[in-house]
């Protein structure tokens, strides 16, 4: 206790203003000084505290501090800004989840109703009860770029669409949120419903411009994570248990692995050799290491070369796609993952590829040793041993499933089996001519690709024997998709009881045969009808919806759902294959080939867009083309934006603030910009805070009243009390100026002579007289009464531990009142 005279008349009043009084936060016999700020209250709500909704936590990874996920049910944590609602009760917002977009897909994004029942010196049970919540959604599709639930009909938004850490109730009862991927702010009505576009922020420094994070969706780097969700969460709605997976081009992954970086290739023309009118674009646009943390099996194509294979291997891709199965299956034997000294670590105990561990696909079944999509390519890729047999699918005129890349039988590839001329002028599409027509006519054997390229029909006894047995003039006619499931069972029987037998591979084969799967693309072009002569066909192919049933029903009638994938680069054949056939994984390809001078006449890949509209091939999902850091950097740090947010005190501006400096600025000084609700728009008006030496970043921003307000700064460390977490009051001056500042309270050295909260046990750190708040992250103040704080952590659940460092338990969601030294001057 103080010895300091004091009056408690004022106290009273204030407290039963803010719905405290009758919480024995004090009493009229109260004799207390206030030279130092106080605790006077505390409630808390218990870590493992969770409210109905879907099944959360599936894609948490590290050390879950003892908890188990995937969660049942939605945690009700991370609250990272705090209103009150005028009846005691209080609006507490849970931020994006688990801490990155890459883990927070099934994390709903919420603002709960919470009342605390604060233990105070006389008592109170210190529980805080949980009413209800919102839940922020975009039923009327006003986001124009992917969210985890795109194609539902209510768009609940997830904690991978937005990391909401600030929130500002507006007079007319409508929510503001301060977001940080953006950054931007988001506007819903009370109950959460979205009412505008995200809204972003402009970079007066770069008219123009905006200020963007290596989250935002507007750039090509933060897409492909956010398409994937989307595509997730849409299989996940049909029954579909198996996780879509992540197919680009091996020049456009991005990673770092120890020292060894990916690098733009010339050959996609995203750089400084752009074809002309297209913006140049860093290629590094798919990070290894994103993909992967948000659960998406990672599959490119096509690596050729063996010290690629290891380097990619060594970046962590779950697997390759390859003209050289030979040189895929040496890479994958040589690979030392651990680095041991010890290769074959993707091996299995049978000395096979462990499809767990890695995914070796032979491309077209080995077509730079056999000529393409033929039955001895795949009998190639079986020889070496692949697990996957790549191949591509189109469908004749009587709609059977034929195998072969192109919407043509090509001159380069194929001849007439009659002996005619057949150059390009004569080339025939697959989709008018019947599947024995087809077969009948054409032998597609010819030899261009690589020296190693074989058509021996000797080389290939398994196809050769087949193909006589089905009545085929040669091995080399355009297969149907029936005919790679027959070859596989062709080969069990060839190498596990025929004439192969006694090969010395012969075991492996026939194990690797029985097991071996099957990706199948569905060649579709939904960008241009014109041919590669120029003329206009409205069916080069059948539409989307009977070249994906056909697959898939071959699939399925042949028992191969669990072991067959459909991939494609137009993304509307995968939807409708997660719709029908729930059970056949899906495969999205990614790749920008603008190899034409006019984008739209591309027929291989699907990034480009058409003449500045979004691309067709992406099922309406929205893809920001050549939006790369080449021409929009990020200026915002990651975790980096809209941290805190004041409202005005006459509720007309928003100020968002941001967390951490802009990557180019000085390393210590914030941002905080003027927005004006009524117009929509910043006002041109910034604020610049500059951090304490041992601040790192801001918790929290509000303003009390027309030029004062309280900002949380911190540094990153939990569980040390000689940390860094402080209370500051800062008043705005002149726009682009510095707002003063001063101390206001250190949080983790608060007086609490009525030891609230209690003394520290079980290796507790922070409580007991002087109490603290030793928490990784404090994001919340709001203020009570012109003497009267109330203060939460962001307890991120189940990560943080800064109270319970004995225990390792993680940390609880505590709700502080601090009573400070001097009154504040609220009011406008």
């Amino acid at each position: 206790m103080h010895s300091l005279p004091f009056n408690p008349t004022p106290l009273r009043l204030t407290l039963l203003a803010a719905g405290l009084l009758a919480l024995g936060a004090c009493s009229e016999s109260d004799e207390a000084g206030w030279s130092d700020p106080t605790v006077i209250g505390r409630a808390v709500l218990p870590a493992a505290s969770f409210a109905d909704g879907p099944r959360s936590g599936n894609y948490l990874g590290g050390d879950l501090n003892g908890q188990a996920a995937p969660f049942a049910s939605q945690p009700i944590q991370g609250f990272s800004a705090t209103l009150k609602n005028g009846d005691g009760s209080y609006l507490a917002m849970a931020d994006n989840g688990y801490g990155t977009l890459e883990n927070s897909a099934d994390f709903n994004l919420r603002a709960y109703t919470i009342r605390p029942t604060f233990q105070t010196r006389t008592g109170g049970d210190g529980g805080i009860k949980v009413e209800g919540h919102i839940q922020l959604k975009d039923p009327n599709k006003l986001i124009p770029f992917a969210i985890t639930n795109h194609f539902s009909a209510e768009r609940v938004l997830t904690g991978a669409d937005f990391d909401i850490e600030s929130m500002q109730r507006a007079p007319d009862g409508t929510l503001w949120f301060g977001d940080e991927f953006g950054p931007f702010l988001l506007h819903t009505d009370a109950g959460g419903t979205l009412l505008e576009a995200p809204i972003p922020l402009p970079d007066l420094e770069h008219p123009g411009k905006q200020i963007r994070s290596p989250q935002n969706p507007y750039n090509e780097e933060a897409s492909a994570v956010r398409i994937m969700n989307a595509v997730r969460a849409h299989a996940q709605s049909y029954g579909g248990k198996r996780t879509p997976v992540f197919s680009p081009y091996n020049v456009m992954l991005k990673y770092d692995v120890n020292g060894v970086k990916s690098s733009p290739d010339a050959h996609y023309a995203r750089g400084t050799h752009a074809q002309p009118g297209l913006t140049p674009a860093t290629s590094e646009v798919f990070d290894v290491a994103s993909l992967k943390a948000a659960g998406y099996p990672l599959v490119t194509w096509t690596v050729n070369d063996k010290p690629r294979m290891l380097e990619l291997m060594k970046a962590g891709v779950s697997g390759i796609i390859s003209d050289r199965p030979d040189l895929l299956l040496q890479a994958v034997r040589e690979f030392d993952a651990d680095g041991n000294g010890r290769p074959g670590d993707l091996l299995g105990a049978d000395g096979l590829i462990d499809i767990a561990r890695f995914d070796a696909q032979g491309h077209r079944g080995g077509r730079n040793l056999r000529p393409e999509n033929t039955l001895p390519a795949f009998e190639v890729a079986l020889d070496n041993l692949m697990t996957t047999l790549e191949t591509d699918s189109g469908i004749s005129q009587d709609g059977i499933a034929m195998l072969k890349h192109d919407p043509y039988i090509e001159a380069q590839k194929c001849r007439r089996a009659d002996g005619q001329p057949y150059a390009v002028a004569d080339e025939q599409l697959i989709s008018r001519l019947s599947a024995a027509q087809i077969q009948a006519n054409f032998i597609c054997d010819k030899l261009f690709r690589d020296p190693e390229q074989r058509n021996d029909p000797a080389l290939s006894p398994v196809s050769a024997k087949l193909a006589l047995a089905k009545g085929y003039q040669s091995p080399y006619v355009v297969p149907r998709a029936q005919d790679l499931f027959d070859l596989v069972t062709a080969y069990i029987d060839y190498y596990g009881s025929g004439a192969g037998s006694a090969h010395p591979e012969a075991a492996k084969r026939v194990a690797n045969a029985r097991r071996v799967r099957f990706n199948i693309e569905t060649k579709l072009n939904p960008r241009s009808d014109k041919d590669s002569h120029g003329n206009i066909y409205r069916d080069r192919t059948v539409g989307f919806e009977q070249m994906a049933d056909t697959l898939a029903g071959l699939i399925v009638s042949n028992g191969m759902a669990e072991r067959a994938d459909i991939q494609s680069f137009d993304f509307r054949s995968l939807l409708r294959v997660q719709e029908k056939f729930p059970a056949i994984r899906t495969v999205y390809l990614f790749g920008d080939f603008p190899i034409y001078a006019d984008p739209a006449s591309d027929d291989g890949t699907n990034m480009q867009d058409e003449g500045g509209r979004n691309t067709p091939w992406m099922a309406g999902l929205y893809w920001p083309y050549r939006s790369t850091v080449t021409t929009q950097p990020f200026r915002a740090k990651r975790s980096g934006g809209f941290e805190g947010m004041a409202l005005s005190a006459d509720g007309g501006k928003l100020y968002p603030m941001l967390e951490q400096p802009l990557a180019d600025h000085d390393g210590k000084t914030l941002l905080i910009s003027e927005f004006d609700i009524a117009g929509r728009r910043y006002t041109g008006k910034q604020f610049k805070y500059r951090l304490d030496d041992k601040g790192s970043n801001i918790g929290d921003f509000v303003l009390f009243n027309g030029t004062e307000g309280i900002v949380i700064e911190r540094d990153g460390s939990q569980g040390d009390l000689q940390g860094f977490k402080k209370l500051f009051q800062i008043t705005l001056g002149a726009a682009g100026e510095y707002v003063g500042k001063s101390e206001l309270a250190n949080l983790l050295a608060i007086h609490n002579p009525d030891l609230i909260g209690g003394q520290a046990a079980n290796g507790d750190i922070g409580l007991g007289n002087p109490f603290a708040m030793p928490f990784n992250t404090i994001e919340n103040v709001v203020v009570i009464d012109p003497q009267t704080l109330g203060v939460m952590d962001d307890n991120n659940y189940p990560f943080s531990v800064g109270r319970h460092m004995g225990s390792k338990r993680p940390d609880d969601s505590e709700f502080v009142l601090i009573r400070l030294a001097k009154p504040l001057r609220l009011g406008k």
